[in-house]
């Protein structure tokens, strides 16, 4: 009898490692792979209601910033990421964030992700909008895991998508460039 509750027990731990993986936020990684891809055209409501569109933010850089709000590496990014928005804001810099809670545990039901994307948004004072993330979203922008972060240039065009956490010096490499290339251009 208890050979086999053992056996029932590491059975029910193999099963369940690959779902564990899945709620892991992911390495840091970047790709150019997307670059000059013109970026799929969307509709979102915030969480405050507001219908938003990547057509009103044509003539900004776009920082499109998936995430979950139980992730911890997710909840540090974010904080790199007002750090972006206060410094480059004023040149052009505008974030979306998309709440990934119900893409990554599926059982999370509509009501309760958005309670819980709410509740960080409030405790964070994430200074810019956030929406949650539908499947056409998600898919339309090669979202991978948490978190992920495209990068869309001031004519739509993606520039750079990066994987798992990063601090804020990595992501303004790629800013300052894009800034740069703007001010060139006037």
């Amino acid at each position: 009898m208890k050979t086999l509750r053992l056996s029932v027990l590491l059975s029910a731990a193999i099963l369940l490692i690959p779902s564990l993986n899945a709620w892991a936020a992911l390495e840091p990684a970047e790709t150019d792979e997307f670059n000059g891809k013109t970026a799929t055209g969307f509709s979102v409501l915030t969480l405050e209601g507001k219908k938003i569109s990547l057509e009103e933010f044509k003539g900004h850089v776009l920082l499109l910033s998936f995430f979950a709000s139980w992730c911890p590496p997710c909840q540090k990014e974010i904080g790199e990421l007002m750090k972006l928005r206060e410094k480059y804001r004023s040149h052009g810099l505008e974030i979306i964030g998309a709440a990934t809670d119900s893409k990554m545990i599926p059982e999370t039901t509509a009501a309760k992700e958005e309670s819980d994307v709410r509740e960080l948004q409030e405790g964070l004072e994430m200074p810019y909008p956030v929406t949650i993330a539908d499947q056409k979203l998600v898919e339309a922008y090669n979202f991978r895991g948490i978190p992920t972060t495209v990068f869309i240039d001031q004519e739509g065009k993606i520039i750079k998508v990066f994987y798992g956490y990063h601090d804020a010096e990595a992501f303004e490499h790629v800013l300052d460039e894009l800034l740069t290339r703007n001010r060139r251009t006037k």
